[in-house]
């Protein structure tokens, strides 16, 4: 059989990945994004070419991408679920998960617990809307990640001018209750019914917990309640793998993000008490397997 993945160039991680896949598949070949493109010939049929090679054709494909190559990437996986190539996710779901409010509002219609979430384009909206949430509030960017583009304001002057500097850079502005925490969250890990996690724990007086801003992974046994909500949203929104983030208040947690490509280091596999890219590329190579038998190939 063969597999591919497709990666954003600086999301590094993906020979992880190829090294596990090596030890499933015959062929493992390893694609960035931006050498990737889309053929339509006279049979109506798309394809997915890198270089001379149909990735369309491949048994198992696996992107791995980044919100900037949002409308590209919406396109490679919405193409390649239409084909007998196993992608663990669904058209939608990469768009869902890139877009921080499009995230709230397919979980707020499955029960599952999310931080108060406002969207609009108006400053004076958003200032408004910040008082019927109550301060201190988080502004988000919609597209932002690994903590970048996430603000706090503890009262409207704090705000004001954050949401001013958004407009004149034609952001859109998401607003969202600010849950109390000591500077930490949880990542889980979803693979199929299989969790993993660990917690993430921001640097001293950083409220932002992200690694990417200097934080470390500990370990951490999630209970079972706040296991099924990060699988019950990987549902929600499409993804067979991904990475939940959730934040724990008196409430219980709250989730305020999904990853489609989640941290793969050693570390991550350290703090999680598992082989992450294994687990990753065994549940991968089954899925294949299982798509193959079911169309009796």
């Amino acid at each position: 059989m063969k597999f591919a993945i497709i990666y954003t160039p600086f999301l590094e991680q993906h020979p992880y990945i190829i090294e596990k896949a090596e030890e499933y598949f015959e062929s493992v070949l390893a694609v960035p994004i931006e050498r990737v493109r889309y053929e339509y010939s006279e049979d109506g049929k798309p394809r997915v070419m890198y270089k001379n090679t149909d990735l369309s054709e491949f048994d198992a494909v696996f992107p791995r991408l980044a919100g900037e190559d949002l409308l590209f990437s919406e396109q490679l996986i919405e193409i390649l679920n239409e084909t007998d190539t196993y992608v663990q996710m669904d058209s939608d779901s990469f768009p869902i998960s890139s877009n921080k409010f499009y995230t709230m509002k397919e979980l707020s219609g499955g029960k599952v617990r999310i931080p108060r979430s406002i969207y609009t384009l108006s400053t004076e909206t958003a200032a408004e809307a910040a008082k019927s949430i109550g301060y201190p509030v988080t502004i988000k960017l919609i597209s932002g990640y690994g903590g970048k583009g996430i603000m706090r304001a503890k009262d409207e002057s704090e705000l004001r001018p954050i949401i001013d500097t958004l407009e004149v850079f034609e952001q859109d502005i998401c607003l969202q209750d600010f849950i109390e925490n000591p500077g930490e969250d949880i990542r889980i890990i979803v693979i199929g019914d299989n969790t993993y996690s660990y917690k993430r724990i921001g640097l001293e007086k950083e409220w932002r917990s992200n690694i990417s801003r200097g934080g470390e992974r500990k370990k951490f046994d999630a209970p079972e309640e706040m296991r099924n909500m990060a699988v019950r949203a990987s549902r929600i929104a499409g993804f067979d793998i991904c990475g939940v983030d959730i934040i724990e208040s008196e409430d219980g947690g709250h989730i305020v993000e999904i990853n489609a490509s989640p941290g793969i280091t050693d570390e991550t596999s350290e703090a999680a008490g598992v082989d992450i890219p294994e687990k990753i590329v065994n549940f991968v190579h089954q899925k294949t397997l299982d798509m193959k038998a079911s169309e009796g190939v």
